[in-house]
């Protein structure tokens, strides 16, 4: 069920793919130290779940390193645009769109790791921040 906070959250991002793909361009320190620590614990072949992974940014990362990942994401156009991306790039990934929250009836396989970082900002109450944990 699409409350209008999660409603509001899929319009923007919907609205805001670029601007979000060139967040991290323009703040990369904070994509360096995050993949610095992936790097501690992802290896190539590993399978990798990207929950709530925007356009693609550590997903192409990690599926160019050799892993096994699966982007999962509440907006269309910015699984859209990382099917894109990865296209242009020549790597490939499993990408689906829908609400975190959701993610265990949607996604059955095994994970040796889990992204879970853009949702957080927007699942304020408890209950469905624990929703989103697979």
């Amino acid at each position: 069920m699409m409350t209008d906070t999660v409603k509001i959250v899929k319009e923007f991002y919907d609205k805001s793919v670029v601007v979000e793909w060139e967040r991290l361009q323009r703040h990369q320190f904070e994509f360096e130290l995050t993949i610095r620590y992936i790097n501690r614990y992802v290896k190539p072949g590993d399978k990798v779940l990207d929950i709530g992974g925007g356009p693609g940014r550590y997903s192409l990362y990690l599926a160019a390193k050799g892993c096994d990942v699966t982007l999962f994401d509440l907006s269309s156009a910015n699984v859209e645009f990382a099917k894109e991306q990865a296209n242009a790039q020549g790597v490939s990934f499993k990408a689906f769109v829908g609400d975190a929250r959701e993610v265990d009836s949607l996604i059955s396989e095994q994970y040796d790791h889990i992204l879970l970082m853009g949702p957080l900002y927007h699942l304020l109450q408890e209950s469905d921040r624990v929703k989103a944990l697979p």
